[in-house]
């Protein structure tokens, strides 16, 4: 198995002043291909650290793809150091020097020598043409392992990576026979891990040595990635399939239907393809629910509208809450929750209303309604109904649990 290491570099990174996106995309798309991944490591800007890190990763090594540290400016010191690592030294680029008059000229810039310094280039590497920039990539190979430096800047390291080092990759793993590793994803909502966990029992009875099951949480439900390896896809198609159809005997309930896809996307098919239309009415998720939908293309044929009523009083006067229901059981309950989803539902005309209120957290809750306490509402033109959540004190959590939460609910519902 071709084993590849993602070496980032940059004090930016390594303060937290960015976040680290390029490893996650550079990491994704080669395990695509069945590469697998065995080192992220970050590294400022720094000569030692630089050359140590690589010291450490071509031990273990077949690939290490670097990115950052190879613009114009003192402070990119990426060049130099691979300069130095495989005692080269440096020569005039013509198709990088080419392509960096044509990407100022396009741009009516004028052209620095600082810029154009960037055409200059280790003798012993073979360059990777910039098409959006300026610092174009570099590949070095010795002693059977590829060097792979390529810019920081996203959209032009993506752009070399899949149009020449993804398939360098693919290339040398036909070449070297290696077998790949393989990843499935099974999307789950409505149930807890350590339940889930129950359901499924002991892994070891169904899964070979060298497979994987891995249970990845979040507020949006627990995924389940199975990890098996072959000499080709072919063969692990067929073993993730079997795998797969065990896991889902096992936790048919929760699994959400449409394959591959999370929550809020299999919702939002179901109500397209059942031709069905939603509304909701927030009240502590002050539009999150709304916003969640909405990151859906194509939403709009679908979701109509909502109201966000954070106080009594919009309550009242933009969902005709009744005022004697908040005085008796109050803004958190199950009484409010249900006119709240089902007058937003009469009020936008739709098929499903839901409804979201409770106490956020950290503060406001009492012993009988705590921070955390959260009612779900759902109104259908044939039943209205509300659910009670208690979620916990961190008050970003509970937000993003009452929307999937509710997202979940409306998923069974249009399941069944």
């Amino acid at each position: 198995m071709l084993k590849v290491s993602i070496l980032s570099i940059g004090d930016e990174i390594c303060i937290g002043q960015i976040l680290n996106s390029n490893a996650q995309w550079i990491a994704e798309k080669c395990t695509e291909i069945g590469t697998e991944i065995i080192f992220h490591l970050t590294v400022g800007d720094n000569k030692f650290r630089l050359i140590e890190s690589l010291k450490y990763l071509e031990k273990s090594s077949d690939v290490i793809i670097m990115t950052g540290g190879l613009g114009p400016t003192s402070d990119d010191i990426t060049k130099s150091i691979l300069l130095e690592y495989f005692g080269d030294q440096l020569l005039l680029n013509k198709d990088a020097y080419s392509d960096i008059e044509e990407f100022h000229r396009k741009r009516e810039r004028e052209i620095s020598k600082l810029s154009l310094s960037q055409a200059e280039v280790p003798s012993k590497c073979q360059v990777i043409r910039n098409k959006l920039g300026t610092a174009p990539g570099m590949v070095f190979y010795e002693n059977g392992r590829y060097y792979i430096s390529l810019p920081g800047v996203p959209y032009e390291m993506k752009e070399m990576m899949v149009n020449f080092i993804i398939p360098l990759l693919i290339n040398e793993i036909e070449k070297r026979h290696e077998s790949v590793v393989k990843y499935k994803t099974i999307h789950t909502s409505g149930i807890p891990e350590s339940n889930l966990a129950e359901l499924i029992g002991d892994e070891r009875k169904f899964m070979k040595e060298g497979e994987s099951l891995a249970y990845l949480p979040s507020t949006k439900g627990v995924r389940l990635r199975i990890g098996v390896t072959g000499m080709d896809f072919s063969s692990c198609d067929k073993r993730l399939y079997e795998i797969e159809k065990t896991l889902i005997s096992k936790i048919a309930n929760f699994v959400l239907p449409l394959g591959n896809k999370e929550l809020t996307e299999t919702v939002c098919e179901l109500l397209k393809t059942k031709n069905k239309t939603l509304s909701v009415a927030e009240s502590c998720t002050g539009g999150m629910l709304g916003a969640e939908i909405t990151s859906v293309s194509g939403a709009s044929e679908f979701f109509i509208g909502g109201e966000i009523t954070y106080s009594n009083w919009a309550k009242t006067i933009r969902l005709n809450v009744q005022e004697k229901t908040l005085l008796e059981f109050g803004a958190v309950s199950e009484q409010t929750a249900c006119e709240m989803a089902e007058n937003v539902r009469k009020i936008f005309n739709t098929d499903f209303g839901i409804s979201i209120t409770g106490i956020a957290g950290p503060t406001g809750g009492t012993p009988e309604k705590p921070a955390g306490t959260v009612w779900i509402g759902l109104s259908s033109r044939e039943k209205t109904y509300a659910k009670k959540f208690i979620f916990g004190g961190n008050r970003n959590i509970n937000r993003e649990r009452a929307v999937f939460t509710a997202l979940n609910e409306l998923k069974k519902v249009l399941v069944e």
